[in-house]
């Protein structure tokens, strides 16, 4: 039994020592495990440094982003001011180049009837083009009580104008008298009528309104610009 025992436990070492040698041949000269396996670090650390270099990069591209979206979700106040102007002013220089290009041909002054035919898109035209002179906003009280008091007595002044004054050029007066009362006067109780719910009022007071509605960013923003939009509407035509 000892002799067997000692035979199995030299064949165990050889087998050992054999195995140990094949290991040393497989591997090469001056390699080692620690070597080996920290071949994977030296490599992963490039790719490590590159990633963050690139970090800094990709913060400053998202800010930059964000500072454009930004940009461009705000509200362009300036220009639309400056376009709310500009439409104040084309609007008031066209009326005032329809109201004296159609003086001479007035016809005689009806304060139930129209200065202009409105059977034709040129009378329907000039009627509403006169209608949203800005510049009507900026008669006083006193001066469209006088000029409703004119109308009133209309059919006196035609009769007896001034002296100096022709019947043509008293009609063109009468007509203008008519458009500045029933411009600020509401047609059924007489009472004055606010600046932003006049029809010489739409566009210095609607525009801003429109500007607000087109920019709006959010549901909540644009449901309340629709419904001052539409509520200025209604009082308009009220």
């Amino acid at each position: 039994m000892s002799v067997s025992f000692r035979a199995s436990s030299v064949a165990v070492r050889r087998i050992n020592a054999g195995a140990s040698r094949g290991l040393s041949r497989r591997a090469p000269s001056g390699s080692s495990p620690i070597s080996s396996s920290s071949s994977p670090r030296r490599l992963s650390s490039p790719l490590r440094s590159h990633s963050t270099a690139a970090q800094p990069a990709a913060k400053e591209t998202a800010s930059s982003s964000a500072a454009e979206a930004q940009q461009a979700d705000a509200v362009p106040v300036g220009k639309s001011l400056l376009a709310m102007s500009a439409a104040v002013l084309t609007v008031s220089a066209g009326a005032a180049v329809v109201e004296s290009a159609t003086s001479s041909s007035c016809p005689p002054f009806d304060p139930r009837g129209q200065r202009f035919d409105q059977s034709t898109f040129a009378g329907r035209f000039s009627r509403m083009f006169l209608a949203c002179d800005p510049r009507l906003l900026f008669y006083t009280e006193d001066e469209i009580r006088r000029s409703k008091e004119m109308v009133s007595n209309s059919e006196a002044l035609l009769a007896n104008p001034p002296e100096g004054v022709s019947v043509q050029e008293m009609n063109r007066s009468l007509w203008e008298a008519h458009r500045i009362a029933s411009a600020a006067l509401h047609p059924d109780t007489g009472d004055t009528i606010p600046h932003p719910f006049r029809m010489s009022g739409y566009v210095p007071f609607n525009g801003p309104v429109c500007v607000a509605m087109v920019a709006s960013t959010s549901t909540p923003a644009l449901l309340f610009w629709s419904w001052v939009n539409q509520s200025q509407n209604a009082l308009v035509n009220y």
